[in-house]
């Protein structure tokens, strides 16, 4: 299965919540919960736990959003951007001791939005990468996590399940990723960087133009395998890796 990012929005204007939610929708991200005030944001935010949250700093209730920015990352640490019409040094020096991803100045563009928060994403994640020996592997268009990886698909970033993933092929400059849910994806990328991203995996290259995922084969000999209905040649330069997976000599 394929999952979007999840998107969570702290804004006290009705109005301008609907219009961000409406415009993230729009570009294919899932809005997890919309809240007016701390409390709220806070609790939604344990139950859904969003990858990204977008917070206006000035909220109903005794709470301002940098105070709620503060909370939901003492929870877990998640990247977060500001959306304000306050540019006063007072509110950015306050805001920008609490580390927010971005700090965007209403009004803003739909595009402006995007990026900032395409940003976001790959740059937390590869901080997070960074952090963690078993997320190492971390690429402009791709990058794995424990049991899944994020694949680049236009502005914003898609969540795979590392068993969701079939098979890759090599297009020239990009390479095509099939999935069980018969969903593909085209990342610029090469084979040899797909490998050295899935080196710990269940991916095995047996081909110049083709990695399996070897989880998924349902037929093979020494010069094809079978996943999901479709033919693979075996390499000759690739079939003793493949075979020496299932102990052949």
């Amino acid at each position: 299965m394929t999952q979007t990012f999840k998107i969570q929005i702290v804004e006290d204007e009705l109005l301008v919540a609907l219009d961000i939610s409406e415009r993230l929708k729009h570009a294919g991200y899932e809005i997890t919960d919309v809240s007016d005030n701390m409390e709220d944001a806070v609790a939604a935010y344990k139950k859904h736990m969003p990858d990204l949250v977008l917070l206006d700093v000035t909220i109903s209730g005794r709470h301002t959003g940098i105070d709620t920015a503060i909370a939901i990352t003492e929870i877990q640490p998640v990247p977060f951007i500001y959306i304000t019409a306050h540019a006063d040094a007072v509110t950015v020096h306050k805001a920008k001791n609490t580390s927010p991803a971005a700090y965007l100045l209403k009004p803003y563009t739909t595009s402006s939005l995007l990026v900032s928060i395409e940003l976001a994403l790959h740059n937390f994640a590869y901080k997070t990468g960074e952090e963690n020996e078993q997320e190492v592997a971390q690429d402009k268009s791709i990058f794995l996590r424990q049991n899944h990886v994020y694949v680049k698909d236009g502005y914003k970033f898609v969540k795979l399940f590392l068993n969701d993933i079939l098979y890759f092929v090599a297009e020239d400059n990009y390479v095509k990723i099939f999935t069980v849910s018969n969903k593909t994806f085209l990342v610029r990328n090469t084979l040899t960087r797909i490998m050295d991203i899935f080196k710990n995996s269940h991916i095995v290259r047996i081909h110049k133009s083709y990695c399996i995922n070897t989880n998924h084969i349902d037929v093979f000999s020494e010069h094809e395998v079978t996943i999901n209905n479709n033919t693979i040649p075996i390499g000759r330069n690739y079939k003793s890796e493949l075979l020496r997976l299932f102990r052949f000599r």
